[in-house]
């Protein structure tokens, strides 16, 4: 993290904690460890430790993010960008003296969308949970949340996606687009994907990595089509890293900019995330079922997917209007007797 107050530095064949003393003078501890990852989980915990000053709000995200990061989850960039923007409110204060009137001054000086503010106040929340629990604060203090927004689900037609393809000029960023519409993949696992993970015998591509775990936003294993294999075996073959999106000899880790650029030379706005539900959109209006298009687009519920993507097939409650169907012909309507109504004298 870029907030971090520390550094760990190769040192004597192993690693060490480095610091700035408060008189500016550089410190050094060395550590046990003799690989990265455990000279950064023995480095967490003797900062820590060695670390007297209260629990502030600012000290526990920063441990919770810290953990986060051990953990790979793939929205740690998100959730630090996040904290950026909160820290200014609630980087000093007492967890103990947070109450809703804080939470409600905080929201409201925010000017934000309610996704991101359900974000923030989320994340503040799981970290005070994991501090209360771990015995470093009294109390759990609540944070309400504002109700979950409405998710809106834009898609392209057929049309306007060859219109924005007209757009999109660099070679990798035309094979992203392939990839995403094809194979539904998060921008994140495209971004990720490695050579190593195509599979031209089998025609397969598997989004989950080796020794990465998944996460509730699980990575499948899809087949090519035809036109996403032509695609790959040309990008292939003008490879010069491991990854499959690359731009000259460097791995491209935003592929935002390319998707404004082709916004604004199609005029068909369009963001990663757009192309994961146009594909899906297209496979339920050609009737694939719900629980094929799940499994496609790595969901672990097939009931995620029929909430978002269930209305779009052809066959969508056909079955509850054709049973509300009668088969009445023109002169066949008839008056039913109308039973008396009596009143009580």
């Amino acid at each position: 993290m870029s907030d971090q107050p520390y550094t760990i530095q190769r040192f004597r064949g192993g690693y060490a904690l480095v610091y700035i003393k408060p008189d500016g003078r550089r410190g050094r501890t060395q550590l046990a460890s003799t690989d990265r990852p455990s000279a950064e989980a023995e480095a967490r915990k003797v900062w820590e430790e060695a670390d007297n000053s209260p629990w502030t709000v600012g000290r526990i995200v920063t441990a919770y993010l810290a953990n986060r990061t051990e953990e790979g989850i793939a929205s740690i960039t998100r959730r630090e960008d996040a904290w950026k923007a909160m820290k200014p409110f609630w980087d000093n204060v007492d967890p103990l003296l947070i109450d809703k009137a804080m939470v409600t001054k905080y929201s409201k000086g925010r000017n934000v969308g309610a996704a991101t503010l359900r974000l923030e106040l989320g994340m503040l929340s799981t970290s005070l949970n994991m501090a209360f629990k771990a015995g470093q604060i009294q109390r759990k203090p609540d944070i309400p949340l504002p109700a979950a927004p409405e998710r809106i689900e834009r898609h392209l037609t057929v049309r306007q996606f060859r219109r924005f393809m007209e757009g999109v000029r660099a070679p990798h960023a035309r094979l992203y687009m392939q990839l995403g519409i094809n194979t539904m993949a998060r921008p994140s696992a495209i971004l990720e994907l490695k050579w190593s993970q195509v599979n031209f015998d089998r025609g397969l591509i598997d989004f989950n990595q080796p020794g990465r775990i998944q996460t509730k936003k699980k990575r499948p294993i899809v087949p090519m089509n035809r036109t996403l294999r032509a695609a790959l075996e040309t990008a292939y073959q003008a490879r010069q890293t491991d990854y499959v999106i690359e731009h000259g000899s460097d791995r491209i880790l935003c592929i935002k900019k390319a998707f404004l650029a082709a916004s604004q030379r199609s005029g068909v706005k369009a963001t990663p995330y757009t192309l994961r539900h146009t594909g899906a959109v297209w496979a339920a209006e050609r009737g694939i079922p719900m629980s094929q298009l799940a499994q496609y687009m790595g969901h672990d519920d097939s009931r995620t997917t029929e909430k978002h993507y269930a209305r779009y097939s052809p066959d969508y409650l056909r079955g509850v209007a054709d049973a509300l169907e009668i088969d009445i012909l023109p002169g066949e309507v008839q008056s039913e007797p109308i039973a008396p109504v009596y009143k009580e004298a």
